[in-house]
């Protein structure tokens, strides 16, 4: 029930004032956003700063799996790089880039008690965005179908001499 009510609050923040809320974000890694939000539950009124009423709450984008932080591949023989640094930057330029207001829709809570959410930047999927441009893997078949067309058409990571490896087999051993 907490995490409903929660939920609630959350995509009402996101939608009703998404013009006025001046939301901070900071990029965990590629498929991890922390978002600062204003906490207020009168609707009615203007959303006021108050010391106690800002929450930081971490995020977990659903459906997608980028490369850990520290995760190297091959972007050319002999040639590595931290495709885990690389996926986070594309998270950024994507939030940066895509016009229109961030919008929340919360689907689920993960095993490290984060919230998954779908994240839009106006009418783009971001998660699903991140997949058709190769610098995502599907998790669990959500967007496999892009992931696929991305892997045929060599876009992003999928362009590389050596791919990462999927994130969920790098973390078991790691």
């Amino acid at each position: 029930m907490k995490f409903f009510a929660f939920c609630l609050i959350l995509v009402i923040h996101s939608i009703v004032f998404a013009d006025q809320s001046k939301q901070n974000y900071f990029v965990v890694d590629g498929d991890s956003v922390n978002v600062d939000l204003l906490v207020f539950f009168d609707l009615s009124k203007e959303p006021e700063v108050l010391p106690g009423n800002r929450s930081l709450v971490r995020l977990r984008i659903a459906g997608i799996d980028t490369p850990e932080i520290k995760q190297t591949c091959e972007i050319l023989k002999g040639k590595s790089i931290d495709c885990g640094t690389l996926a986070a930057q594309f998270l950024k330029d994507l939030l940066i880039n895509v016009n229109g207001n961030l919008v929340i829709e919360p689907v689920g809570v993960d095993y490290y008690q984060r919230i998954l959410v779908r994240l839009y930047k106006g009418k783009v999927n971001i998660g699903k965005r991140m997949v058709e441009q190769g610098m995502a893997y599907s998790y669990d078949d959500t967007y496999i179908q892009e992931e696929l067309v991305a892997r045929e058409k060599k876009l992003g990571f999928w362009d590389f001499y050596n791919p990462p490896i999927n994130p969920k087999v790098w973390r078991k051993t790691h």
